[in-house]
């Protein structure tokens, strides 16, 4: 999908808007003074739907410099989405929890991520293929174990609720919250599968980072306890139960650095630290990359390149330390047979102002079916590879 070509006016704006504080009074000002055009900035909005969040949106809108008929005859904005502006955004999921322990009898299903990386919205969607696609799963019933976090299931559940539904987007999910969802999955072949999908702090790969650094701005007693809980349910006091192990990487954010520090090295440092401390030695039977927000694929796509190709191509020059790491861990722990799978291409429908989205759980199906309910190779027989 090819830009149109843009005035300098158009690619100063498109440089600085993520720099300000306060992107709003940014561009109000930047048309009040004739250094962006009202056409301009419809251009950039028509190009890139995500290009300004709804808090900035729905100002430009309140202050009439532009219009929600602009919005969808000129920008090509849905009108569900332009019906949404002036709905709460919150800044963090207000349930908080931490894992003391996770009982025996369950596949557990870690998510590693770092902040914004779109972890907690694949769970979300996730959760709702799981309990919405009854293509792939006959029911769905919650397991009220030790782990299991109530409030937090009833959040995602709220907030991704079915194919084709508009939905606000989750904000991020406290520094040193932990949360546990079981659940017991019917396949199509009437097989329960017990699953706990296990959401991690976004920060405790980016603790694991600054902790030996020294740089003791950057974290406090809440990384502290995210780590403990790590520890709690992976290195002190682990169950003997199978384990997958799946990591998202954003699609886009390669350079986007996260408090000084690039996603691959922050995602290099954690699986590090899994690594060392004995936790995907045993009892691993899978693990998974997810490259999220992989919408935006499309709009890279040179002339005759196909997806995959250019998530792999993506993937290669940008995080090779991080997936060299993994395919070694694959071999040397004879995890997923010794070979590393090709990643997921993972999105969760057409997101909108950042905040906002319609949902396609079309991706997420393929994960459940693939992932949650795959057969694998029974835990005996890959000890004996172990040894």
């Amino acid at each position: 999908m090819q830009k149109r070509d843009y005035t300098d006016n158009m690619r100063k704006v498109c440089k600085e808007i993520d720099l300000q504080d306060s992107p709003a009074i940014y561009l109000a000002e930047a048309i009040a003074n004739e250094q962006l055009t009202p056409d301009e900035l419809k251009a950039l909005i028509a190009d890139d739907h995500n290009l300004l969040d709804a808090a900035t949106v729905n100002y430009l809108v309140s202050n009439k410099i532009i219009s929600e008929r602009e919005l969808e005859d000129e920008c090509g904005i849905s009108h569900g989405f332009v019906d949404m502006l002036g709905m709460p955004i919150t800044e963090m999921i207000d349930v908080e929890g931490s894992i003391q322990q996770i009982d025996e009898g369950t596949l557990e299903v870690y998510l590693w991520g770092i902040p914004s990386s779109g972890k907690t919205c694949a769970l979300g969607t996730i959760l709702c293929a799981a309990k919405n696609n009854r293509n792939i799963v006959l029911s769905v019933e919650p397991v009220a174990n030790s782990a299991h976090d109530f409030g937090y299931e009833s959040k995602l559940e709220s907030i991704f609720t079915n194919d084709g539904d508009f939905c606000v987007l989750p904000g991020r999910t406290p520094v040193k919250t932990n949360f546990a969802i079981g659940l017991q999955l019917e396949d199509l072949k009437n097989k329960i599968h017990p699953v706990t999908l296990v959401d991690m702090a976004g920060e405790l790969f980016c603790y694991l980072q600054w902790l030996p650094a020294g740089s003791h701005d950057k974290y406090d007693e809440r990384h502290q306890d995210a780590l403990g809980s790590l520890n709690r349910i992976l290195v002190s006091n682990p169950s003997n139960n199978r384990k997958i192990h799946i990591f998202i990487i954003e699609y886009g954010a390669e350079r986007k650095a996260y408090k000084g520090t690039l996603q691959d090295q922050y995602l290099t440092t954690g699986l590090t630290y899994l690594k060392n401390n004995g936790v995907l030695q045993n009892h691993t039977d899978g693990i998974y990359v997810l490259v999220t927000k992989t919408d935006k694929v499309a709009h890279n796509l040179k002339e005759g390149e196909y997806e995959m190709d250019h998530i792999m191509d993506f993937i290669n020059r940008n995080y090779s330390n991080f997936m060299g790491l993994l395919d070694r861990c694959c071999r040397d722990f004879h995890i997923n047979g010794g070979v590393l799978p090709p990643p997921f291409m993972f999105d969760i429908g057409d997101v909108c102002f950042k905040n906002f989205c319609q949902m396609d759980t079309s991706q997420a199906s393929e994960v459940v079916s693939k992932i949650l309910l795959a057969e694998r190779e029974k835990s005996w027989w890959k000890r004996i590879f172990r040894r």
